[in-house]
């Protein structure tokens, strides 16, 4: 299945652009595609903490839906989905 991500802010420099197209295994879920995407140390090192979970503070929606209010990291993909991640917004 097709899922389609989009990268907001300094994530978009580090994966190479606003928005990829990702093939995926049915039946996969956020922790899933978060572990394909995440395929450098550095990239690794943005998204997760020490314990192989996303850090806290970088937020993942599914269809605009925060994944918190889904089932979090195991929150299941589908075909034509769309993720977007965002890092940490400060401001003023």
């Amino acid at each position: 299945m097709k899922i389609r991500v989009k990268f907001f802010t300094t994530l978009k420099e580090l994966f190479g652009g606003a928005e990829k197209e990702i093939e995926l295994e049915s039946e996969s879920d956020i922790l899933d595609l978060l572990n394909i995407l995440c395929d450098s140390g550095q990239r690794h090192q943005k998204i997760f903490d020490n314990f192989g979970k996303p850090k806290k503070y970088i937020q993942i929606l599914k269809n605009r839906r925060p994944i918190q209010s889904l089932d979090g990291i195991h929150t299941k993909l589908g075909e034509g989905d769309v993720v977007g991640i965002l890092p940490p917004v400060h401001g003023g």
